[in-house]
């Protein structure tokens, strides 16, 4: 299966920092999150995956200030396997080096280096079993790693595993309701021939959704990633949940805000999604917003676009601020 609607909509929702600071401080040991001046969460665009790694990860950077003054950053790497990554505290070793380096880069007579603290939100059917510690995965004799311990490059990774944390802990995070929202979708949408009647569960926080500024677009991006990513769900009921949680008039506006993309629903192909249909639909989106921008080199470069390019694209909508801008990459 394709990693691009995980990928889309944790990119769309985590990046935003209101959304990112409640994640980032659920899976912080609680000493650390109460020395960070959280109010000054932001992120840093830029990415630091590997090219031949970018169609399975995401990288978010954000950099928060430490309440006595300095600068700390928080690196926080969604992974949206559905099996454990063995390797992954080594690639997250790389990602902080780069880091590292290209601060340096813009600091050049600095003596010391910001702090980055790793974090790992997974969310696959079976709990995480890859060591969290990076000299977990050095090839030494029992005997002998104690006379290396202070030769080795010794960290560990924070990892928030969705699949291990019941869902009454995770409606009570300090969350925003959206972000509470994606975590439980995260780790329930793939897997539950029942979502529905899981989603009824979550009504109060659909309603608490709606009520935020662009909850009803924010909550059609949802909708989609439902019906992407779980055969059971049809159109038709994903509809009548909606109805029964927000209204007739919300569920209307939530299909108008998607340009009626939950009752059209979603063509199981061409990598479980993004069909003819759907590039017509980003199409006519990009016109309602950006007008006479849209021009037959656009209309050309959605036509040859890929299905995870549109998918990628469609979920900038939120965010970006530019026609360039959503259809940069």
């Amino acid at each position: 299966m394709s990693s691009s609607p995980h990928d889309a909509l944790f990119k769309a929702v985590f990046r935003q920092p209101e959304h990112a600071r409640g994640a980032l401080r659920s899976a912080l040991p609680v000493a650390l999150a109460e020395a960070l001046d959280w109010p000054t969460l932001a992120h840093c665009p830029g990415s630091f995956i590997d090219p031949a790694l970018s169609e399975r990860h995401t990288d978010l950077l954000f950099s928060v200030t430490w309440r006595t003054g300095g600068e700390a950053l928080v690196y926080l790497l969604f992974e949206h396997q559905s099996t454990s990554d063995a390797r992954m505290a080594f690639r997250l070793l790389r990602y902080l080096v780069r880091i590292w380096e290209r601060w340096l880069l813009d600091h050049p007579g600095a003596e010391l280096i910001p702090v980055i603290v790793p974090v790992v939100l997974y969310h696959g059917a079976d709990p995480w079993s890859a060591p969290l510690a990076f000299d977990d995965m050095l090839d030494i004799p029992d005997a002998v790693r104690p006379a290396l311990a202070t030769h080795l490059v010794r960290f560990t990774y924070l990892l928030d595993d969705l699949s291990d944390i019941p869902d009454d802990q995770l409606r009570a995070r300090a969350m925003t309701a959206l972000g509470r929202l994606v975590e439980a979708c995260f780790k329930h949408a793939r897997t539950r021939a029942d979502l529905i009647e899981v989603l009824t569960g979550w009504a109060d926080v659909v309603r608490e959704v709606i009520r935020a500024p662009n909850g009803l677009e924010a909550l059609a991006l949802v909708m989609r990633y439902i019906l992407l990513v779980n055969d059971h769900v049809e159109p038709e009921g994903l509809q009548a949940f909606l109805e029964r949680v927000a209204g007739p008039d919300a569920k209307d506006t939530i299909m108008t805000a998607g340009e009626r993309l939950i009752q059209q629903g979603i063509v199981k192909g061409e990598e479980r999604g993004i069909v003819k249909g759907e590039r017509a639909l980003l199409l006519r989106l990009l016109r309602k917003r950006f007008g006479a921008q849209v021009d037959a080199v656009v209309e050309q470069r959605l036509e040859a676009a890929s299905a995870e390019q549109i998918a990628d694209w469609a979920e900038r909508l939120l965010s970006a601020a530019t026609l360039t801008e959503l259809l940069a990459g």
